[in-house]
C-alpha cells in the first residue's frame, strides 16, 4: 500500500548512518514537539485525511480524570537503531536541528533496517511480533491473514501507518496489515505504545506503527527467491534508478504455497512505486501500490465452519510535499481501495458449486441450523472500501519552543452486499467476477491539532489537543500532556497521560446474520491511559522499565441480553487494563569485530479486567498475559553468521473446540526460530527454520498454526553506479 513518502526522509542524510535514525518518521518530526539544538519530540499528529468524494456524498456527517501514581524500575531502551553506534550517540538531522531518541518521553520501539534482514520471519506482521509489546494474531502462515493487538487492545484499536500516513481499513482491521510491502521495501519500523489520538487522529487507541521505506541513493538491483516445504515459493525485485532528477524505486514480488493442512494454500502478488523529486524549495514524492491476495481460510473466523476462503485486492495511491526551514509546511493527498471477496463455503472444483438457489458438496447443503430452523447459505459477501483523505500542517520555531498546528480530512466510503444501507439499485463490480453492491455507507471526518513544546536543559513538556469532528458523533476533544527529566546524564524518567477514541468499523455498526443483529448506533470507544518509566543509557547497553494503565469506556463488543437471544453489538463494556514491561539491549561499539553482535530482551505483562453486567459477553479477554521475546544474533565463522528469536507466550482465557465440543484454555507456546546466513560478495544465501521446536499452538482459538517449516533461499544485489 503505499502514500505519501519523503515525509519522514528529508531528515536523514544517506552517507550518515546515525542520521538515518528517522525518529518516528520525518514525517512526524514536521510537527516536531519537544526539541532544541539536540532534541525534539516527534509525535506529530498525522491524520489529515481525503477528498474523495462521490457526488451527491457531501453530508459531513473527559469522562472524570483519574490520577494515577506510577512506579518506575529500571529501564530497558527502546530497541537499538543501528550496529554502529550505540543509542546515547543516535541522532537526526531534522531540516533545523538534530533529534536524539532518548530525549523522547514516551513507549517508543524501533526495528532497524539491519534486524529486518537477520530475524528470522517471513512477513511484515512476523517482523512486528519481534518488537515486544505486540500481540500478533496469526491465521496461517506467511502473513496472509493476522490481526495486530498493541498494548492489550482489540485489532481495531491499533493505527497502522507508512510514512506516517494512516491505512487502516474502515470495513474491519482484519485488514490492516494487507499491505504491498516486502520486507525487502521496509528501511525501519517506528512504534507508539499508547492512546496517541492527539497526534495521529482517531483509531490510535492503543497506539501506533508507522512503517518507514527505503529511499537509497543509486541504481541498484536486488533479486530474491526463496522455496520450502508446503510447496512454498517466493520470488522479489527492488529497483532503484534514477530517471533525469527523479529518484525511483519498484518492488514486485509474488509467492505461493499448497498449505500445510486443507484449505490452508494461499498465493499473492505486491507491487509498490516511489518517486522522490525536487521543484523548487519543495521536494514532493509518489507512491503507488497493489496488492492481492487470495487464500484457504481454514477455520479463519469462525471453527464451526472450516471450509472458508477470501480474495483481497487492494489499490493505493499518495503524492507529498514537504519544505521551508524555519517555517516548515508538509501536505499530502491519498487514496487507497480495498475489494473483499469471502466465502464461508468455499467455492469451486472438490468444494461447494451453486445448484439452482443451494451451495452443495456431495451430500452436503451450506446453510446454518439456528434455534428458528435451517437457513440456506446465500453465497459469498462483498465488499469494496475507499477511503481517501488530504492533510496540511506548519511547525514554526520561537523563543517559547516550537508551535506546530494542522488539520486533516478523510472520507471513508463502503459498498457491500451486506454493510450499510440498502441501496435501491444494485451495482455489479467490474474487477471481482460475480460481485454486486447493494448496501452503501460513506462517513467524514475533520481533524485539527495544536501541540506546543517547552524544553529547558534537562527538562521537557510538550502538551497540544486534537479536536475532531464528524456529523454522526459531533466533537469530540484527545488532549495530552508529556513529560521527561534526565536525572543525571544517563538516567531518565518520563510520564505521559493522553486521551484516544476510536471509531467503529462498518463490520461493527452492520454486520448481522441468522444469529446476529446490527446495531448502527454505536459511539465511538474512548479511553484515558497513564504511562511513566525510566531508562539508563551506557555505551553498549540500554535497560528501561515501564508502567501504564488504560481506562477504557463505551467498548464494543458483541452481547446477549439473555442466552437465547441474538448477539447484538453495543457499547456496554467497561475495559481497564494493567501493563508492566521492561527491556534489555546491548549491541556492542564494534559489533562486525564481535561474536555477539546483538542481544535484545522484551518482557511485557498485561491485566485486563471488564465489566458487562447482566449481560452474556461473546469477546473473551484472551490477551498475551505474560510475553517474553528474545532475539539473538552472532557470528559462526568468517561470513557465517546466524540470528535467533525465542518466545514464550501465555494467553489469557479459553476457546471454544467445535471437534470436542468443549471449552479449552490456552497453552503456554514456546517458540524458536532460527536463520542462517552466509554472505559473498553480491550474494546472500540463507536457511531459515520456523518453529524449530514443532510446537502445535493456536495464537486464534479454531486456528492451529503450522509446525516446523523450513525454507532456504539466494538473495542477489548489486549496485549499478557507474565509477
Amino acid at each position: 500500500m503505499l502514500i505519501t513518502a519523503d515525509k519522514v526522509y528529508g531528515l536523514a542524510n544517506p552517507k550518515n548512518q546515525i542520521a538515518q535514525f528517522d525518529c518516528i518518521s520525518k514525517y512526524l518530526i514536521k510537527y516536531s514537539e519537544i526539541y532544541d539544538d539536540k532534541a525534539c519530540f516527534l509525535f506529530p499528529f498525522s491524520n489529515f485525511a481525503p477528498s474523495y468524494m462521490r457526488k451527491g456524498m457531501w453530508k459531513i456527517k473527559l469522562r472524570k480524570a483519574l490520577f494515577v501514581i506510577l512506579l518506575f524500575l529500571t529501564q530497558l531502551g527502546l530497541m537499538a537503531q543501528s550496529d554502529t553506534v550505540t543509542l546515547k550517540e543516535i541522532q537526526v538531522s531534522s531540516v533545523a536541528n538534530p533529534v536524539r531518541f532518548r530525549k523522547i518521553p514516551r513507549q517508543v520501539g524501533i526495528i532497524s533496517q539491519k534486524e529486518i534482514k537477520n530475524v528470522p520471519v517471513n512477513s511484515l506482521g512476523g517482523l512486528l511480533e519481534q518488537a515486544g509489546g505486540l500481540d500478533l494474531r496469526k491465521r496461517g502462515a506467511f502473513g496472509m491473514q493476522a490481526d495486530l493487538d498493541l498494548a492489550g487492545g482489540s485489532f481495531d484499536q491499533a493505527l497502522i501507518m507508512i510514512n506516517g500516513i494512516p491505512v487502516n481499513d474502515p470495513q474491519t482491521g482484519h485488514h490492516n496489515l494487507d499491505q504491498p510491502l516486502n520486507l525487502n521495501d521496509v528501511d525501519k519500523i517506528e512504534i507508539v505504545r499508547g492512546p496517541s489520538s492527539r497526534w495521529f487522529g482517531p483509531n490510535a487507541f492503543s497506539g501506533a506503527i508507522n512503517i518507514i521505506t527505503k529511499r537509497e541513493p543509486g541504481d541498484n538491483l536486488t533479486l530474491a527467491i526463496r522455496g520450502g516445504q508446503y510447496g512454498y515459493f517466493s520470488a522479489s525485485l527492488l529497483a532503484g534508478y534514477n530517471t533525469g532528477h527523479i529518484l525511483n524505486y519498484t518492488s514486485v514480488r509474488g509467492s505461493r504455497s499448497n498449505g500445510y493442512r486443507i484449505n490452508t494454500d494461499f498465493k499473492d502478488l505486491s507491487i509498490s512505486h516511489q518517486s522522490f523529486f525536487t521543484v523548487g524549495a519543495s521536494k514532493w514524492n509518489l507512491q503507488l501500490g497493489y496488492v492481492g491476495k487470495s487464500f484457504g481460510a481454514n477455520s479463519f473466523y469462525t471453527g464451526k465452519y472450516p471450509d472458508q476462503y477470501e480474495k483481497i485486492k487492494v489499490m493505493s495511491a499518495g503524492l507529498g510535499i514537504r519544505g521551508g526551514h524555519k517555517l516548515e509546511y508538509h501536505g499530502n493527498i491519498h487514496w487507497r481501495r480495498l475489494y473483499d471477496r469471502f466465502e464461508l463455503f468455499r467455492e469451486g472444483k472438490n468444494w461447494y458449486q451453486k445448484e439452482g438457489g443451494w451451495f452443495v458438496k456431495g451430500v452436503d447443503s451450506a446453510g446454518f441450523h439456528t434455534p428458528a430452523g435451517f437457513f440456506p447459505y446465500q453465497g459469498p459477501n462483498f465488499h469494496r472500501t475507499d477511503v481517501a483523505g488530504a492533510e496540511g500542517s506548519v511547525g514554526l520555531k520561537s523563543k517559547i519552543g516550537k508551535t506546530a498546528a494542522g488539520f486533516s480530512y478523510q472520507y471513508e466510503n463502503i459498498l457491500s452486499n451486506v454493510l450499510g444501507d440498502p441501496m435501491k439499485d444494485t451495482v455489479f463490480s467490474k474487477i471481482d467476477k460475480g460481485a454486486f453492491y447493494n448496501h452503501h455507507k460513506s462517513r467524514q471526518q475533520l481533524n485539527a491539532f495544536l501541540n506546543q513544546l517547552y524544553q529547558k536543559q534537562n527538562f521537557s513538556l510538550s502538551a497540544g489537543v486534537n479536536v475532531f469532528y464528524n456529523a454522526d458523533y459531533g466533537f469530540m476533544l484527545s488532549p495530552g500532556i508529556d513529560i521527561s527529566w534526565f536525572i543525571t546524564g544517563n538516567l531518565k524518567t518520563y510520564v505521559s497521560a493522553n486521551r484516544a477514541i476510536r471509531l467503529p468499523t462498518f463490520t461493527d455498526l452492520y454486520y448481522e446474520g441468522p444469529d446476529h443483529i446490527s446495531n448502527s448506533q454505536l459511539k465511538p470507544e474512548k479511553t484515558y491511559g497513564f504511562s511513566g518509566g525510566v531508562q539508563y543509557f551506557m555505551k553498549a547497553f540500554t535497560f528501561s522499565a515501564s508502567l501504564s494503565y488504560r481506562l477504557g469506556s463505551d467498548i464494543i463488543d458483541w452481547i446477549k441480553k439473555s442466552p437465547n437471544a441474538k448477539w447484538e453489538s453495543m457499547n456496554l463494556t467497561q475495559m481497564n487494563t494493567l501493563g508492566a514491561g521492561f527491556s534489555f539491549t546491548y549491541i556492542p561499539p564494534k559489533p562486525d569485530a564481535q561474536i555477539v553482535k546483538s542481544v535484545r530482551i522484551n518482557y511485557h505483562y498485561l491485566y485486563s479486567n471488564k465489566s458487562a453486567t447482566g449481560y452474556v459477553s461473546l469477546y473473551a479477554l484472551d490477551y498475551l498475559r505474560h510475553n517474553l521475546s528474545i532475539y539473538f544474533r552472532h557470528a559462526i565463522f568468517r561470513k557465517l553468521s546466524a540470528g535467533w528469536t525465542f518466545a514464550i507466550q501465555k494467553r489469557n482465557g479459553d476457546y471454544f473446540d467445535y471437534i470436542r465440543n468443549m471449552k479449552v484454555p490456552y497453552n503456554t507456546v514456546f517458540l524458536l526460530n532460527t536463520k542462517l546466513m552466509y554472505q559473498l560478495s553480491h550474494f546472500t544465501v540463507s536457511v531459515q527454520v520456523n518453529n524449530l521446536l514443532n510446537q502445535t499452538y493456536r495464537d486464534i482459538g479454531s486456528v492451529v498454526m503450522p509446525g516446523i517449516w523450513i525454507t532456504g533461499g539466494v538473495q542477489y544485489h548489486v549496485s549499478l553506479k557507474k565509477k
